[in-house]
């Protein structure tokens, strides 16, 4: 089990299918609240709080997916509370970079990323850019929007590729850029 801090306000829990099956549950558990998918999330709350510092004192969301064949990624983002900020702190304050979501996916050829992208719904703020590094590909997303589309789209990208705890920075230092920005519109106009 590993726990990746994205931001602030979002980590990302990794569990492999056999810690599950150690602590007798099943992928339908997770799907239902029961007693025994309430204190796996807390206590893996309270293993987040210790390792990377994440405090869940506020309303959250949690979106659990399969991530490979053997591991499943549990997205807990806390709600942040817009409504007490007043509208002009709010146009003051710009959002720091570090803050933006960005979602890695590595693919073990070109022609995962062809299909996996060519069947992405479209989504009008996707920002994406597609890597190489070490005979692997990498595409970095964000701006996905929200909702039951988003979800598909991750799905998707879950299904060709595997989602990874990898920096930007890194493949842009190490990796090969084969397109910069707007891969998946590139991608689908492309090919």
């Amino acid at each position: 089990m590993r726990i990746q801090k994205v931001n602030d306000s979002t980590i990302r829990i990794f569990i492999s299918f056999t810690e599950l099956a150690d602590r007798d549950i099943t992928m339908s558990d997770l799907f239902q609240r029961t007693a025994k998918t309430e204190q796996l999330f807390w206590e893996l709350i309270a293993q987040a709080r210790e390792e990377v510092e994440f405090n869940l004192d506020q309303p959250f969301w949690i979106q659990a997916t399969a991530a490979s064949n053997d591991e499943f990624v549990i997205t807990v983002m806390r709600q942040e509370d817009s409504l007490e900020t007043p509208v002009k702190e709010k146009e003051k304050k710009r959002t720091p970079r570090s803050r933006v979501l960005e979602w890695v996916y590595v693919f073990s050829d070109f022609e995962d990323v062809l299909a996996a992208v060519k069947r992405l719904p479209e989504f009008p703020r996707v920002r994406s850019s597609l890597y190489e590094f070490e005979r692997e590909y990498y595409l970095v997303v964000s701006h996905l929007g929200s909702g039951k589309k988003k979800q598909y789209g991750e799905a998707l990208l879950d299904e060709y590729g595997e989602i990874v705890d990898i920096a930007k920075v890194f493949l842009e230092e190490h990796g090969r850029t084969i397109m910069a920005e707007r891969a998946i519109q590139n991608i689908k106009k492309t090919f």
